[in-house]
């Protein structure tokens, strides 16, 4: 019965700690959104990734894989863009299986406000694949 106990806090402890890590590699991602580091950002991604946005957001298909992810940070972390990063709030939700869910706001508060969420999946400590949900506005 010992061991059990043991086993059974291992694998939480370890779930947290694979836990902890995803969340830091999304801390880092937003870090790098709000300074606008499109290397540091791209260098999270898995070579294969896939990130599905809405379509029409930044392309008409809305989807980016592998070596195409690049073109959208190139967007989205652009300087035009940098105003609304820097003020992104966010919080994390963990859906298991290496995926999390992370909540976003941009410009909180204001007529400008955006909010909407992203769901990340961290493989082998890379983000493998995203969607990005963007919220009607209020």
């Amino acid at each position: 019965m010992k061991f059990a106990t043991i086993l059974v806090a291992a694998t939480m402890l370890g779930a947290a700690a694979a836990q902890a890590a995803d969340t830091a590699i999304l801390d880092r991602h937003v870090a790098n959104m709000k300074s606008g580091n499109i290397s540091g950002i791209v260098a999270d991604y898995a070579p294969d990734a896939v990130i599905v946005t809405p379509a029409g957001m930044v392309t008409p298909g809305g989807v980016f894989v592998g070596k195409d992810v690049p073109k959208l940070f190139n967007v989205l972390a652009a300087p035009k863009n940098l105003p609304g990063n820097k003020t992104m709030q966010t919080s994390y939700e963990d859906l298991g299986s290496g995926a999390t869910k992370m909540n976003w706001v941009q410009f909180k508060g204001s007529k400008d406000e955006v909010s909407g969420y992203d769901v990340f999946v961290v493989k082998g400590g890379k983000i493998a694949f995203q969607t990005v949900v963007v919220n009607a506005k209020k």
